[in-house]
């Protein structure tokens, strides 16, 4: 027997409609598609949509070819779906998908979704909204976010009272000359059971991610830069924080009552304020593993710290890497029932320094030499500079053609092998040259005898 048609679904089309409010207030009891086709629409108020059990929507549009700019100025959001009040698991069905949502700094949240079940919002765009692009509260259940990009907006992502999220492959971003920025994304108290992962999380202007109060969560595969603190942790329990990049001045941060939280095999780079992981204010608890992680400064220099275990007790440190740390100390703790073993701290400097075939410093190069200007420019540096980072453009200022080019293009031209010429010139300078990136035009100098990469 061939396909046949059991039900015929409905489908609103708001450019026939004329209005969008008016167009969900069509939706049949049963459902259906509510479509807004390509073309720039205007909205100055609150669009409601109150669903009832079983009263299934599928909101959606033609990407970024569907513009809705908001431009009420009132604090008041932009479109708000309640699902069945007061019910966890109601028979609701609810789809966002392929909408772009350009609001201002003076309105409120984008979308507001209440009490939704199997809730998804797929491919829509959020920019420039005065509260969060997505809030999300309560008795919210099976909810997932995915392949959105929020930009601009004071916060990303807010989620109270809600069990089962997923917000997985989006994207968030402060704008240059854009709004100051509260936390990207905010996990609320009585929230179980949520995945964030895979998302790139860039430039804001506090935390990248806020566990506040919540608990079985995991934490995954996300890039996680330039936020004064990656993920900052309140009295949680029982979270997994797993294979991400984190480029903070504080990577992660927990604070109170925090037990049994997996920090693993994620990268650490330049935390040159709380460290890689700082706890603080934690009142006896802990139970804390933070292993095989890669700890590290890498070409920036904004210094690096490692693991600060605070007054936790019972945790483990072990099998992590810290490269080229600012302090003495890799991992301090203030209680003995805590075990530190088998991580690795080691220096490029010391790596470097090791590996010369000549010990003893080379004889600086002749006024005519061809690397006397970039002798003279490691020299001049000040003497407390005890590691240094040249852009391709200074090292093309500092070159001849044809010796830039080799720079460029062959890695063995920085080794620091003495019979070079151009090695014999930063060497006797009293530098090594210690990382070379030439993908993205950075080479790093760490002084010679210096107890820091």
């Amino acid at each position: 027997m061939g396909m046949r048609m059991v039900s015929a679904g409905g489908r609103i089309d708001v450019a026939e409609v004329g209005d969008l409010q008016t167009a969900l207030d069509q939706l049949p009891l049963t459902g259906g598609t509510v479509w807004l086709p390509a073309g720039v629409y205007e909205i100055d108020e609150t669009v409601r949509c109150q669903l009832a059990e079983g009263q299934h929507l599928n909101l959606c549009g033609e990407g970024r070819a569907t513009v809705i700019r908001y431009t009420a100025t009132d604090g008041s959001p932009f479109l708000e779906i309640r699902g069945v009040e007061g019910s966890w698991w109601p028979d609701l069905r609810i789809t966002i998908r392929d909408l772009s949502l350009a609001g201002n700094h003076a309105c409120g949240d984008a979308l507001l979704l209440q009490w939704p079940n199997d809730a998804l919002v797929d491919a829509c765009f959020f920019e420039g909204f005065g509260g969060t692009a997505i809030r999300v509260n309560p008795q919210a259940t099976n909810v997932t976010i995915r392949d959105c990009w929020m930009r601009d907006c004071h916060r990303a992502l807010h989620a109270d009272n809600l069990h089962h999220l997923t917000f997985h492959g989006n994207q968030t971003r402060s704008l240059k000359d854009g709004q100051t920025q509260g936390e990207h994304v905010y996990i609320g108290k009585h929230c179980r059971e949520v995945r964030i992962v895979n998302n790139h999380l860039a430039y804001g202007h506090a935390e990248g991610i806020v566990l506040d109060g919540t608990a079985q969560h995991v934490v995954a595969n996300n890039t996680i830069e330039g936020f004064t603190c990656g993920i900052r942790a309140i009295d949680c329990r029982d979270i997994t924080i797993s294979s991400n990049y984190l480029h903070c001045p504080t990577g992660i941060r927990l604070e109170e009552d925090n037990r049994g939280l997996v920090v693993t095999g994620n990268i650490f780079t330049n935390n040159h304020d709380g460290g890689a992981v700082m706890i603080r204010d934690a009142r006896g608890s802990g139970c804390h593993v933070i292993s095989n992680n890669i700890i590290r400064q890498s070409v920036y220099n904004d210094g690096q710290y490692g693991v600060d275990l605070g007054d936790a007790q019972a945790c483990v440190v072990q099998g992590n890497i810290f490269e080229d740390l600012s302090g003495e100390t890799a991992v301090r703790t203030e209680h003995e029932d805590c075990e530190v073993t088998g991580n690795v701290t080691t220096s490029t400097a010391r790596r470097a320094e090791a590996s010369l075939h000549e010990k003893g410093c080379p004889k600086p190069p002749s006024e005519k030499s061809a690397y006397r200007s970039l002798h003279e420019y490691l020299a001049e540096l000040e003497t407390d500079c005890q590691r240094h980072t040249m852009a391709w453009g200074t090292i093309c200022r500092l070159l001849a053609e044809q010796d830039y080019a080799d720079a460029c293009s062959d890695g063995g031209w920085w080794m620091n092998d003495p019979s070079k010429p151009q090695a014999a010139a930063w060497l006797a300078a009293g530098w090594l040259a210690v990382i070379v990136k030439r993908i993205e035009g950075r080479v790093v100098f760490a002084r010679r005898g210096g107890t820091r990469g």
